[in-house]
């Protein structure tokens, strides 16, 4: 039996500009005929892994710059920048895997994900194996050279001594490239070519939308010299473009596979349900967020716990909803989910609805009786639902 957590905001944002695109507009989806604004489901995520790895305190690293991470780790180790550059740039290399080379600025050619501690772990395998290292580094740009020659060239075969350490440290980058912390269990890993490296995810993340239709906001603007001149115009101006609603924000989180993927790590699991469901509900995304200040709080979030399938409740809005003069549209889309959360569980049945609940900040919250057990507060709603996923997984084991 799988477990899954279910998470369901409604968040509205005022004036702002959450996400944008390669023109800085806001984003949009067309759903259900109209044209929504759209915050894509990257931006959510790196926004809430970032909080949850701080509240956790165990950062993972996506990045290119593994190189450069090490080298300046062995510079505070006394090695000088020139060879620390070299084997920093060496055991990513040593590696070994396809397709993994240095770019000109330094760089890996792919990104590498991994936790924050696994740099310093590939520093001691450099001052332990510095030789080795450099030998597999040297083999494996050879190797690389000759693959882009096809049958023309091979590279140079090891003897068998050095062939053998060349392998035992290829197998300890990659068991450090392999090393996985929360965050890396909950969004998962791919790296080509190296299945010992690749981390199914236990997380999805929807990208969010509006419950309703939205039209781009132009904001003119101009931008005052402070130190005046002998001209009265302005140092600067343009248009902004903004849009404002409330966005439908969901994910999902496979609660038994996050725990294989933190090794039966129960209280792992638990450290980070707590800080993933708390920070996903509250998150806001940064883009403008100097000149917009859209920090408001989600006026619904409706959490549950099923063993059937996750689902995901956008359905509620492929007609969008509609505001009043006096409605908005925050209490309309309530009503349209809550009457959808009806259907859904008619159709369903409860069988594999193992828990439910719900807060926020809209008014007359706690008048509905379809979406379960009202908790007024945010963190005693995360704590109920992270008890009632892992006690469930537990009888499912």
């Amino acid at each position: 039996m799988t477990v899954f957590i279910n998470i369901n905001v409604l968040h509205p944002f005022p004036l702002s500009n959450l996400n944008r695109d390669d023109l800085n507009s806001p984003k949009i989806a067309v759903y259900g005929g109209v044209e929504r604004s759209r915050v894509s489901s990257q931006s959510t995520k790196r926004t809430t892994r970032h909080q949850t790895e701080k509240t956790l305190g165990d950062k993972a690293l996506r990045t290119r710059r593994v190189p450069a991470k090490v080298a300046a780790e062995l510079q505070d180790r006394g090695w000088t920048k020139e060879e620390a550059d070299k084997a920093g740039q060496a055991v990513a290399l040593a590696s070994g895997v396809r397709g993994l080379a240095i770019a000109e600025a330094g760089t890996t050619t792919v990104m590498l994900y991994l936790p924050e501690a696994g740099i310093s772990a590939l520093a001691d395998l450099v001052e332990k194996n510095r030789d080795t290292i450099t030998k597999a580094a040297a083999h494996a740009e050879a190797e690389a050279a000759a693959d882009k020659t096809g049958s023309k060239t091979k590279a140079p075969k090891l003897d068998k001594e050095t062939a053998a350490e060349v392998k035992a440290v290829q197998a300890e980058v990659r068991a450090i490239l392999a090393s996985r912390n929360a965050s890396i269990a909950a969004f998962g890993r791919m790296l080509a070519n190296t299945p010992e490296v690749t981390v199914d995810g236990a997380v999805s993340v929807a990208h969010s939308i509006t419950t309703h239709a939205t039209a781009e906001q132009s904001d003119f603007f101009t931008a005052v010299d402070d130190v005046p001149g002998t001209d009265n115009g302005s140092a600067h101006m343009g248009n902004a473009p903004h849009t404002s609603g409330t966005f439908y924000k969901h994910a999902t989180v496979n609660v038994g596979e996050l725990i294989r993927n933190l090794d039966s790590d129960t209280n792992t699991a638990r450290d980070f349900l707590t800080s993933f469901l708390r920070e996903f509900t509250v998150s806001v995304p940064q883009a403008k967020k100097n000149s917009t200040a859209p920090f408001t709080p989600p006026a619904l979030t409706y959490l549950t716990v099923r063993t059937d399938q996750p689902i995901n409740l956008a359905t509620a809005f492929e007609a969008p909803v509609t505001a009043t003069d006096t409605s908005g549209y925050t209490t309309p889309s309530i009503n349209a989910l809550t009457k959808h959360v009806e259907a859904v569980n008619d159709f369903y049945g409860t069988a594999g609805l193992k828990a439910a609940a719900y807060s926020g900040t809209a008014p007359h919250l706690d008048q509905s009786t379809t979406l379960g057990t009202h908790i007024k507060n945010l963190d005693d709603l995360v704590e109920h639902i992270v008890n009632a996923a892992l006690d469930t997984q537990e009888n499912a084991e």
